[in-house]
């Protein structure tokens, strides 16, 4: 972690361009002046107007999801790439590729729907984050096809994974080291499949049902920060609200919020993973009876790291990387609090669905800071007391920590954010549009369940855009990793709820507009141009260069080879069949009817290529093997018990226009 905050701190001190610029935090320390959106003066009056909204129409709820096109081979986004190991491909610039896929990378989406002005529609990310540049395309390009917008309703979230795909954020100058340099050909491919997806749950409404239950656990999380531990704060919360879609009767979808930073893997495992998050969607799903689309949304994660469960007695299984393991452990704790949790819930059909999305500035002026405080960084400060240590021995400030930050450049940050705010039956939701928190988030839950006079209520992390880190402000004052990675300094995060909760009173109201002024909402990315990319001539498609071994042990990792094609066409997925009998051959089915394949993350799958990206970056033409890798058992407990004859069925893409061809490995027997 330090060696990311150092190496971060490193990029924006090259930014700042002057050389001689101090950015220590000295006495002598330049003050980084730049033009700035000034916000909303102090005398200005906001006129607040009374939505008028048709009356709801029956509840329906649609399901849909769709695999992010990202090849294998692409840089991840999160680390900095200072010390990570070289990986050329063409398809990374800054960052290293990668070279494996763990799963697959994932959107889902969940809408619900009373009519067009009283919906919600959930969208979950194997990404980092979201920004609100990439919202505004999706919202342009679903607006073409829907003929209307949906500002006020779409949510998009990450689940905070490092190892989703880079290459998405159009910046210029050293700061695209954050997230390698813009890939626009990908980032069409991203705005198109995240319109796909919604329209797709748009398209599946059918009638539903509603039910919604509050579990608990501390199991999945840990508290990371120390810096806060002598205040008098709430330092962890166990809360995972849970809300079901039930359609004909079962459950559909399962949509939940818990308090976690979802990255266990680093930049130098060259893996795109959607780490955590997305492994307890798949151990709370394959727990159930039938086919369920798990949505886990990052609520606060600022202060909460994934927690590490202890194995079980006995365990054995077939060697993996140990975060492997330990992602499965946290999916098991997770999904024991959750499961059982299920027979308990109760179905409304006509449950309240409305949202509506609020903009705010978000800059020092809009902030209100004195003249004092955070005074030389006009265009926002990062990393304030970087490289030392917070204070973890007293609740006494860490001194002048203000003054100890690096300047952003000038016009380099958005001056703005935007929340969106509502409720889902019994629910009341709003957006954070970064890692809040642990006091800063439930903070603002208890208010808002006070001015509802309710019950529930819950956030969702990382969505619609990113601003950083938010912590309260005296928590700010304690120093540390998470007050460094703020971006407007001390009072970023206090603020931030204030703006949040004004939109969430405003939502309760009725009000179109929020108790400030609104800045216009940002527009997407464009003016780019490129030359689509060709993807290279493969040699020996379909050929197994490594075969299946005749016989396995349930506690071995079965391994085979086979020759695909450019990743940029996509990744192959092989399925486990089992004999069935008199020659013939059947996907192996979970309990919960889907069935065991490389999509899952009970595989994980090594591209190499000959002639390597290293020694000839554009070849005529290339070989790519595909090593696929599967635990015939699971340490952790988890997965189907095997014994029998198996195979593998693998599905090659074999061009852009859809094309495939299916080729089958050796049987082999496991005892």
């Amino acid at each position: 972690m330090l060696v990311r905050l150092l190496s971060l701190s490193l990029i924006l001190s090259f930014a700042c361009g002057d050389d001689d610029t101090d950015t220590t935090g000295g006495d002598d320390a330049s003050v980084d002046a730049g033009p700035i959106d000034m916000g909303p003066p102090d005398a200005f009056e906001v006129v607040q107007t009374v939505e008028e909204l048709p009356d709801p129409e029956a509840f329906q709820a649609g399901v849909a999801e769709i695999a992010i096109p990202a090849p294998v081979g692409i840089g991840t986004m999160g680390f900095s790439p200072f010390g990570a190991p070289d990986s050329i491909t063409p398809f990374a610039d800054m960052h290293p590729g990668t070279t494996r896929m763990h799963g697959q990378l994932d959107f889902k989406a969940v809408a619900f729907s009373r009519g067009p002005a009283h919906e919600v529609v959930l969208v979950r990310m194997d990404t980092i984050g979201v920004f609100e540049q990439l919202r505004a395309g999706v919202l342009d390009e679903l607006e073409e096809r829907l003929g209307r917008r949906l500002d006020e309703s779409l949510v998009l979230a990450g689940n905070h994974t490092h190892s989703g795909p880079g290459r998405l954020l159009m910046t210029e100058g050293v700061l695209t080291a954050l997230g390698d340099n813009f890939l626009p050909e990908f980032y069409d491919r991203v705005v198109t499949a995240l319109a796909d997806v919604i329209e797709a749950a748009l398209d599946d409404l059918a009638p539903a049902e509603l039910g919604f239950v509050m579990a608990e656990t501390s199991a999945g999380h840990n508290d990371r920060r120390c810096e806060n531990d002598s205040l008098d704060i709430i330092q962890e919360n166990p809360e995972l609200p849970m809300i079901a879609v039930r359609r004909e009767g079962e459950i559909d979808a399962l949509v939940l919020t818990y308090a976690y930073h979802g990255t266990i893997l680093g930049i130098d495992e060259l893996t795109l993973s959607g780490d955590m998050g997305s492994v307890v969607e798949q151990r709370i799903a394959e727990r159930l009876d039938h086919p369920v689309s798990v949505l886990l949304f990052n609520s606060w994660g600022a202060d909460m790291s994934p927690s590490n469960p202890e194995p079980g007695a006995g365990e054995s299984g077939g060697e993996q990387p140990a975060s492997y393991d330990r992602m499965d452990r946290i999916g098991s704790v997770i999904a024991d609090a959750i499961v059982p949790q299920i027979d308990s819930l109760t179905y409304e059909s006509e449950p309240t669905i409305r949202a509506r999305t609020y903009r705010t500035h978000l800059n020092r002026d809009a902030i209100n800071y004195d003249e004092d405080t955070f005074s030389r960084y006009r265009n926002g400060g990062a990393f304030c007391g970087a490289g030392s240590e917070g204070n973890c021995e007293d609740s006494e400030p860490v001194p002048d920590l203000d003054r100890a930050c690096i300047p952003v450049p000038p016009n380099t940050l958005p001056q703005q954010t935007l929340f969106t705010t509502g409720q889902i039956g019994e629910v009341y939701f709003v957006t954070a549009p970064g890692e809040w928190s642990t006091a800063l988030g439930t903070g603002l839950m208890e208010r808002m369940r006070d001015a509802a006079g309710a019950e529930h209520s819950m956030m969702i992390g990382y969505a619609n855009d990113y601003t950083g880190y938010s912590i309260t402000e005296e928590d700010w004052w304690q120093g540390g990793y998470e007050a460094s990675g703020g971006l407007w300094g001390p009072k970023q995060g206090d603020f931030l709820a204030d703006m949040a909760f004004g939109a969430f009173e405003s939502y309760l109201m009725s009000y179109i507009e929020p108790p400030y002024r609104e800045p216009a909402p940002l527009e997407p990315f464009s003016g780019y141009t490129y030359d689509p990319y060709v993807p290279e001539t493969a040699v020996g498609v379909g050929d197994f260069a490594v075969d299946v071994p005749a016989s396995v042990s349930t506690t071995d990792t079965l391994e085979f080879t086979v020759q695909g094609t450019d990743p940029w066409i996509g990744t192959p997925v092989a399925v486990l069949e089992r004999d069935s009998g008199g020659g013939s051959f059947e996907a192996v089915v979970r309990s919960n009817g889907l069935v065991v394949d490389s999509t899952s993350y009970d595989f994980w799958a090594d591209l190499a290529v000959s002639p390597t990206y290293a020694d000839e970056l554009r070849a005529d033409a290339r070989t790519f093997e595909w090593t696929f890798h599967f635990p015939v058992s699971r340490r952790a407990g988890v997965g189907e018990v095997l014994s029998g004859d198996y195979r593998f069925a693998v599905t090659l893409p074999t061009d852009l226009d859809g094309g495939t061809m299916v080729v089958h490995s050796a049987t082999f027997t496991v005892p």
